[in-house]
This record gives C-alpha cells, sequence and structure tokens, in this order.
C-alpha cells in the first residue's frame, strides 16, 4: 500500500500562475509547444455510499471538449476560477494577438480536432515561431482526476490544508468530451479483502471528513519523451527529456525524422555520451503544460459511521469431545475471521466465525495438541489478537475489533 503526496499540498505550495505555452526551454533551437486549454473548475457532488471505512464518492468535471472560446488576458493579468493566475496571454493558431488564452477546446477523445501549436525549428525558417494548427490525429485524450479525503480534525490542525492522514482515491482517467462528466471513486477499503485487492487503506471508522477532487485536464498518452540534450545552453545531461505529444512532434520536421535508431551525442565537461533521441512514451497535458496547473474543487463532507465490535465469550461449550465458542457481532455490519487461542506463544486452537449483523452464534474450535492438554485441564487460554505479522493470530476480515482476551476451556 502506497502513499503519495496531496495535489491540494501542492496548490498550496506553489504560486500557480500560468502563461499560455508550456516552457520549451529559451536555449532550445528545436521544439514544440503548445497552449494551455483551460478548463473550469472541478466540483464535488456527493458521497454516494459510506461504510466504516471506505466512501464512494462524486464529483462533475470540465474536461475541456466544449468549443474553444476567447478568454481575453488584460495587462495586468487575471485571476482565473479562483486560484489559477494567468499572467499574460499568448499567440496561439487561433488568435496571434497574445491578447487571450483558451478556454475549452481540447479534441474529444478520440477525434481528430486540431491543437495550436508553435514549431520552433532553428533548420526551417518558415515555420519557426509560428503557430499552426495540428491535428488530434485520433488520440485518446482525458482528464487525469483524483479523489482525496482527510478527516477534517487532521485537515483544522494543518491549518486548512491535507495533513498527515490525507488519503486518495485510484487516479481516474475521464475521456474528454463535450459539457460536464460525471466521475465516481472510492476512497479507502472496507475489510480485508477489498484492502489486499485495492492497495488502499482503510478510512478511520467514526469520522467526519473533508473530500475534494483535483484534476489535471487534456492529457493524452500519445505523446513521446524526447531527447534534447544537444540543443541546451549549458548542457547538463544526455539525455535531457521534454514530452512532447506526437501530433506536434510530426509536425516539426527534425524531431519527425527520430526513429527508434537515432542517436543523440554530446559532449559534457570534457566527456562524450551517446543516448537514444526517443526516450519512450509520456504523458502530456493541453490543460497543465508548465506542469504545475492543478483544478481543485470546494471540499465536501462526509462521516464514516462506526464499526462495531465482535465479542468472545469468556467460557468454551463443551459437549462430548466437541469444544465451541460463543461469538456475538455487535456492529451493524456482518462479520466473519478466524480466532486463534494459545497457550504462552504456542496454538492451542482454531475457531471460524461467520455472523450476520447483530447475530449471535458458535464457533467450533479444532485443538491443537497442546489445545488438548490445555482441556484435560480446564486451563484458561488466551486469545491471540488480531495481527498481520504475528505467527498465531486472529483475523477479522471486516476489522471489528474482537472483543475477549481469555477463554476458560
Amino acid at each position: 500500500m502506497t502513499s503519495k503526496v496531496s495535489r491540494a499540498v501542492l496548490i498550496a505550495s506553489l504560486a500557480v500562475g500560468a502563461s499560455g505555452l508550456v516552457a520549451v526551454p529559451a536555449e532550445a533551437a528545436n521544439g514544440v509547444s503548445t497552449a494551455n486549454y483551460y478548463v473550469n473548475q472541478p466540483a464535488v457532488t456527493g458521497a454516494v455510499t459510506v461504510t466504516p471505512e471506505s466512501a464512494l464518492v462524486a464529483g462533475a468535471v470540465d474536461t475541456g471538449g466544449n468549443p474553444e472560446t476567447l478568454l481575453p488576458v488584460p495587462a495586468t493579468g487575471l485571476t482565473w476560477d479562483g486560484n489559477v493566475a494567468i499572467s499574460a496571454g499568448v499567440k496561439w493558431a487561433d488568435n496571434t494577438t497574445g491578447n487571450y488564452v483558451p478556454d475549452d477546446g481540447i479534441p474529444t477523445s478520440g477525434s481528430s480536432s486540431n491543437v495550436s501549436a508553435t514549431i520552433t525549428d532553428a533548420g526551417d525558417s518558415a515555420i519557426n515561431g509560428v503557430p499552426i494548427h495540428v491535428s488530434n490525429a485520433d488520440a485518446d485524450n482525458f482528464s487525469d482526476v483524483t479523489f482525496e479525503a482527510d478527516p477534517v480534525s487532521d485537515y483544522n490542525a494543518a491549518t486548512g490544508t491535507p495533513g498527515a492522514r490525507v488519503q486518495f482515491a485510484q487516479d481516474v482517467g475521464v475521456p474528454t468530451a463535450t459539457g460536464i462528466s460525471s466521475v465516481r471513486a472510492t476512497i479507502g477499503a472496507f475489510g480485508q479483502a477489498a484492502q489486499t485487492n485495492s492497495g488502499l487503506l482503510p478510512l478511520k471508522p467514526g469520522t467526519k471528513y473533508y473530500y475534494w477532487v483535483v484534476q489535471q485536464a487534456g492529457g493524452t498518452d500519445a505523446a513521446t519523451n524526447v531527447n534534447i540534450a544537444q540543443w541546451a545552453a549549458p548542457q547538463t545531461a544526455n539525455p535531457t527529456d521534454k514530452c512532447y505529444p506526437n501530433a506536434a512532434i510530426a509536425a516539426d520536421p527534425t524531431l519527425a525524422s527520430y526513429t527508434s535508431s537515432t542517436q543523440i551525442t554530446v559532449t559534457i565537461a570534457g566527456v562524450t555520451s551517446t543516448a537514444p533521441a526517443l526516450q519512450g512514451p509520456c504523458k502530456y497535458y493541453y490543460g497543465n503544460t508548465g506542469g504545475a496547473l492543478y483544478y481543485q474543487s470546494p471540499n465536501g463532507t462526509f462521516t464514516t459511521p462506526k464499526l462495531g465490535k465482535v465479542i468472545i465469550a469468556k467460557q468454551a461449550t463443551l459437549s462430548g469431545s466437541k469444544v465451541t465458542l460463543g461469538v456475538t457481532d455487535s456492529s451493524a455490519y456482518k462479520a466473519s475471521g478466524t480466532i486463534d487461542l494459545k497457550v504462552g506463544r504456542k496454538l492451542a486452537g482454531t475457531a471460524k466465525f461467520s455472523l450476520r449483523p447483530h447475530a449471535k452464534g458458535t464457533a467450533k474450535v479444532t485443538l491443537s495438541a497442546r489445545g488438548e492438554a490445555a482441556l484435560r485441564k480446564r486451563q484458561t487460554v488466551k486469545v491471540a489478537p488480531v495481527s498481520q505479522v504475528a505467527t498465531v493470530a486472529s483475523v477479522s476480515n471486516w476489522d471489528q475489533p474482537l472483543v475477549g482476551r481469555s477463554v476458560k476451556l
């Protein structure tokens, strides 16, 4: 189970400013850039299903697939959607005055609609620095969407930013489309099986959470890392990678000539090295060309219900050679698992249980040789705690704590 830095933290820590073009290094003699296509702020639309350890949450996102409109940028700049500072306009194929930036206009997924690209190619003055239309070439485009949640107490303790207990849903790729798109994802995981299968950590039962959605718009996997080491001044590393959309690479004669066998040779600090010109696939964002622009929704809230307990009887029942334990599910959720009994650190017996919510039942105990000896002496044995690492350990499949430390045989 992995963790990552909250994008909301990144937003808070960055002075989010956005000009219209991706930053091609000023020293680059060759390269491509696209206009940053802005979209509207996402929103959360509710928690659909909430369990003690998970929440299925929903949101609405503008993927940028609506027809392009012109957003005028005054000389003093503007603030877009409350938190995006746009310092200047940009020249792009639909308008070359530099006084506007595009709002929407990202090609819908799988379409051949155009995007604006500026080619910097020292070998071709006819196209150098001139914004042109390039086709999306049927590429799949999407918005990369992540839901995040943090306990209200943790969020407030961090002075209104995500704290150490922030959790994430798995990223969702929402295809670029017209209109507003709905998106859902599950934060947390209820029960051992779900946690193992998803790799997600459980939410804390009985806890109020803030949650929000973070979005990057206009992503495409139809993009390639190009080695621009030979153009850099000063040259610092070979390879030096820059991610460009394949449609824009095709419009640059120099980049379009690269094949899988093309090598880039540079000499840095007296050492000559060679590396492939094409460095493999990458993910490019028409709505995040500067690499620091994220859209974040206002917060919503949900509260996880309490989980309840599984209670183990203090006295086992003996009927002939059969030993059973009384087990009660005091929670509002089904319960199942395994109860390990031990003498010292050794296994004395095992009992499996499965109960409906608020139900009572019995679990047959399978005794080990050590457990048989303890039974003959009518000893009291210990209930092994739930543990992921102990050799002798009980299991609670739905994470209810087991109440009862010992059982008299």
